[in-house]
């Protein structure tokens, strides 16, 4: 996920049918995610990308504007274009964690794990991060509390590479959307989500300390990053009671 190298801005060409400004906004994106252009990095001036790759001004600014769209650069007045930080460029929403979201409705938020261990990826799992049959994944569950009440039950399957092995000693007590933002680099972009409602049943009904018949909300969630790579896959089961979820979709 890292490099050391340094970014190249090598001439635009006019191939194919792939427009000029999509050629450049190809170019200083994959800097960007490849870290090439780190996160709080000025960009050259619009003047010194337009002799980096021979193009006209307006040219350089539509890949700009492109970028920015994105959410992967920002201009500042008078100082030029910056590589935004992570947790900038999120489009997720309220999707930023569940302790976040019960701490903005000033309720204490804290965890504690449950299991950790790695196996064969369940089916299920295999197909939403798109890897083969059986491949090896880490699965962290979790008990999430509110004001030191049990308000859910989380489950994570993850590969255990680009570093998000830090999702097992820290889930319990924070977000994991955040830690792979802040800590790992990730910049996401969308989220799969699923609900439906379900019982407790004998397992997750002792964690949660309730009867085994109790309804829960269940909620798959599948981020992905800007690349399109699926970064985890998680189970969240909580009390109705304890925690609501909403969101606003936007035609």
């Amino acid at each position: 996920m890292t490099s050391s190298s340094a970014p190249t801005f090598p001439s635009a060409d006019a191939v194919g049918e792939i427009p000029l400004f999509a050629q450049i906004k190809g170019r200083l994106r994959e800097d960007i995610l490849e870290k090439r252009l780190p996160a709080g990095q000025k960009l050259p001036s619009e003047a010194q990308l337009q002799l980096a790759f021979g193009v006209s001004r307006i040219t350089i600014r539509q890949a700009l504007n492109e970028l920015q769209s994105e959410g992967l650069i920002e201009t500042k007045n008078g100082k030029g274009s910056f590589v935004t930080r992570p947790a900038g460029s999120s489009r997720l929403g309220m999707l930023a964690g569940f302790n976040e979201l019960l701490r903005t409705h000033g309720r204490a938020a804290s965890g504690r794990t449950f299991s950790t261990r790695t196996g064969p990826a369940p089916a299920r799992v295999a197909r939403a991060l798109k890897l083969a049959p059986r491949t090896p994944v880490t699965v962290v569950r979790t008990v999430r509390m509110a004001d030191g009440v049990p308000a859910a039950f989380f489950q994570a399957y993850y590969e255990p590479t680009l570093g998000r092995e830090i999702l097992a000693s820290r889930l319990a007590d924070e977000d994991a959307m955040n830690l792979l933002e802040d800590e790992l680099g990730f910049r996401l972009d969308r989220t799969q989500i699923s609900a439906s409602a379900v019982k407790a049943g004998w397992m997750r009904g002792v964690l949660l300390k309730v009867p085994a018949d109790t309804p829960l909300l269940y909620m798959r969630f599948v981020p992905h990053d800007l690349t399109g790579l699926a970064l985890f896959y998680s189970d969240m089961y909580s009390l109705p009671d304890q925690f609501t979820y909403r969101a606003v979709v936007r035609r």
